[in-house]
């Protein structure tokens, strides 16, 4: 077991550190931070920094460095075993259309998500 203390992003006093031990081959996770990382990998996913991009877990979410880094990541700092598995943000061209209350498309823009 790899045992993980990860500090908050943010000053929020409601963030506290993400404290537990996790064994990446059995997918088990324990400590006082077990409960919140369990219910976050049974989420399906999480936001990644930058915003909006979203982290889709895989099959296992407790067995993946991915998925779990995406869990740590979301609101707490990485530590260095996770730093290099946090998922990567491709941004994406994609088209953002403006419609009247008709529903007839009045402009479109190209826009970077």
């Amino acid at each position: 077991m790899i045992a993980f203390n990860c500090k908050p992003l943010s000053a929020n006093p409601g963030v506290e550190p993400l404290v537990f031990e996790w064994d990446e081959r059995s997918g088990t996770v324990a400590g006082p931070g077990a409960a919140l990382v369990k219910a976050l990998a049974a989420d399906g996913g999480v936001p990644l920094h930058p915003a909006p991009a979203w982290h889709a877990f895989g099959a296992e979410p407790l067995k993946s460095r991915a998925d779990l880094a995406a869990i740590v990541g979301h609101l707490h700092q990485l530590p260095d075993e996770l730093a290099g598995d946090y998922p990567a943000v491709v941004e994406e061209a994609g088209v953002v259309q403006t419609l009247d209350a008709d529903g007839r498309v009045v402009s479109t823009v190209e826009a970077v998500f």
